[in-house]
């Protein structure tokens, strides 16, 4: 009995150190930071997060930052952060949308033509009661909308209509991949990674993907011909630490990152933007810039409307409350429309 004791103190011990933050003897509070991509758009909020962090703590809080996704991937960053493989990371309901049905409604198709105001009505639907428990179930504590970035559409054959959409084949994927399917048009769900060189062949002849920044940053302006410059919409990237982590800190230092997390929100948004201007620049040079037609944007919102009582059903299907939580974004959206 004795043996057992010991060894589940032991274990406990473990745990403990794997979750919480390091505390050296100068009493330094180290926080492991895990990023998909390399240094680069989608994670400029939360650098400049950790960085007002760090200067506010002076010094008592330090993030150990590793970059270029060497601890897995965009889709397992909410089980890592879980198990405390590292301490806090970016994620997206987008890619686990099994484990976040409702937080996912922020990846509707063509909500607002408000970015601001989207990133401002997404973090204060992440801190509902119904939103937040699913970040509790995955021991997250969510912090701040990251890097919320535009998703546009670029394409080697102009798209001007439906009937266009339709004779394409297009890479999409969240909101996007929505309402093609409500238009019976079959979506390619081909990885990041593998996207150039499936767009330089010609696998996909369209591609619904984060635009301006990414797209200029990764090469897409040079490989496809057209660019319909409409957000089709946005794509929500939480911050989240570990829930045993979080609960570990001092009240101090929680009431920093409590105080710095509502100023990222419009940060993260700015420093995208200043981003974006050399973006759309040189997408403007390398691309010819098309759109729907009027009538034709008129049948497609009548298709989005479609596909987001589509996304209440199948939450409704599920026990959810897809129509409570819609209708609360939707209203949130309103409520910051003049941001």
């Amino acid at each position: 009995m004795k043996l057992i004791k010991t060894l589940c103190a032991a274990a406990l011990t473990a745990a403990a150190t794997f979750t919480a933050p390091t505390l050296s003897a100068a009493e330094e509070i180290n926080i492991k930071y895990h990023a998909f991509t390399g240094v680069g758009p989608s994670n400029l909020a939360t650098r400049w997060f950790m960085d007002e962090v760090e200067k506010r703590t002076e010094g008592k809080v330090k993030f150990t930052r590793i970059f270029g996704g060497p601890l897995g991937k965009l889709s397992g960053q909410p089980e890592n952060i879980k198990v405390g493989a590292f301490d806090m990371g970016d994620f997206s309901p987008v890619y686990n949308p099994g484990l976040f049905p409702l937080a996912n409604v922020t990846s509707l198709p063509f909500m607002t033509d408000n970015p601001m105001a989207h990133v401002h009505s997404g973090h204060e639907l992440f801190q509902t009661p119904e939103v937040e428990a699913e970040f509790t179930a995955m021991n997250l504590k969510y912090l701040y909308p990251g890097q919320w970035g535009s998703i546009q559409m670029l394409s080697h054959d102009p798209i001007r209509s439906i009937e266009d959409l339709k004779a394409a084949k297009i890479r999409a994927h969240g909101g996007a991949a929505e309402i093609l399917k409500a238009l019976d048009i079959t979506v390619y769900g081909i990885p990041w990674g593998e996207l150039p060189a499936a767009a330089e062949r010609k696998v996909v002849t369209a591609a619904i993907i984060g635009a301006p920044a990414d797209a200029y940053a990764f090469g897409f302006g040079e490989i496809f011909s057209y660019w319909d410059a409409v957000d089709w919409f946005y794509f929500p990237l939480p911050v989240a630490m570990n829930l045993d982590t979080w609960n570990s800190l001092p009240e101090d230092v929680k009431a920093v990152i409590e105080e710095v997390r509502n100023e990222t929100v419009p940060q993260a948004r700015l420093l995208l933007e200043a981003t974006e201007g050399e973006a759309v620049d040189a997408l403007n040079k390398q691309t010819e810039v098309v759109k729907l037609d009027d009538a034709e944007w008129e049948k497609m919102i009548g298709v989005r409307n479609t596909a987001w009582q589509n996304w209440v059903d199948a939450r409704e299907a599920d026990g959810l409350p897809g129509q409570a939580v819609l209708d609360a974004f939707v209203a949130l959206l309103e409520k910051h429309d003049d941001l």
